[in-house]
């Protein structure tokens, strides 16, 4: 019963899902239950939406920002770690299993709140969003 009672959540630019995980005594399985999924619209639009005007075209002023695409997807890396830290702020210490794309996976989990570091037991450098339900156990035994 090492994984009764835990969270899982998988997240990346794009998206947020948390599962719950229950012990079933009469099998001896675990069974994983979704209990939120949050879009984050910001992190599916192209760099190119950001950087056009109106109608498509690409502006050329002289103080061009160079930097943008980083500087919004660190704000994205932080909302989600918002996100993640208002999920877990009550949560015990190890009740919480999370994964995140490699590319961002250490600044999100600076981000994180004191409270949720610790209730993180596991943390996987991996996108699994799209991993099936029956699935994320798997990674994280």
């Amino acid at each position: 019963m090492e994984h009764a009672d835990k969270l899982i959540i998988v997240a990346d630019m794009g998206e947020l899902k948390s599962y719950k995980v229950s012990h079933i005594a009469a099998t001896g399985r675990y069974h994983v239950e979704p209990i939120s999924d949050i879009d984050y619209i910001q992190g599916r639009k192209k760099s190119g939406d950001a950087l056009s005007d109106d109608q498509g075209n690409f502006q050329h002023s002289s103080g061009e920002n160079h930097t943008l695409e980083h500087q919004i997807e660190q704000q994205l890396v932080r909302k989600i770690a918002d996100d993640i830290s208002k999920i877990l702020a009550n949560s015990p210490s190890g009740s919480c299993y999370l994964a995140f794309p490699t590319r961002h996976h250490a600044e999100l989990m600076a981000e994180l709140s004191d409270p949720a570091k610790k209730a993180v037991a596991k943390s996987l450098a991996s996108d699994l969003v799209k991993c099936p339900v029956d699935e994320l156990l798997k990674h994280f035994s």
